[in-house]
């Protein structure tokens, strides 16, 4: 069951999140809301985000598509600027990218 609730997933972070709960914390399907206008939609674990997820710059853009693992980018993903182009595709191990190739692709 969804639930609407507001976390804290660090005190300059702090967000609205609507998705599934587990003692308490998100765990399942969710989407955080935060307070820059930014927001994250995809899997939780934990409170942490965590699987196949999506990361949304504050004017709505995207600016990740990919893997998580507790908290940061871990997996395959692209990453993109703010103005919507695609800056990185490949691998990423605890948040940086490793095997990649640059992509410059307009929007």
């Amino acid at each position: 069951m969804a639930e609407n609730v507001r976390i804290v997933l660090k005190p300059e972070m702090s967000a609205n999140y609507e998705g599934e709960l587990k003692d308490g914390k998100p765990n399942g399907q969710g989407i955080a809301y935060y307070r820059n206008g930014g927001r994250y939609e995809g899997e939780w674990r934990d409170g942490l985000r965590h699987g196949y997820g999506k990361e949304y710059y504050p004017n709505g853009n995207l600016r990740y598509d990919g893997e998580w693992a507790n908290g940061v980018r871990h997996g395959r993903g692209k990453a993109y600027t703010d103005d919507g182009y695609m800056i990185y595709e490949g691998e990423w191990k605890h948040s940086k990218p490793i095997n990649y190739k640059y992509s410059w692709i307009m929007p």
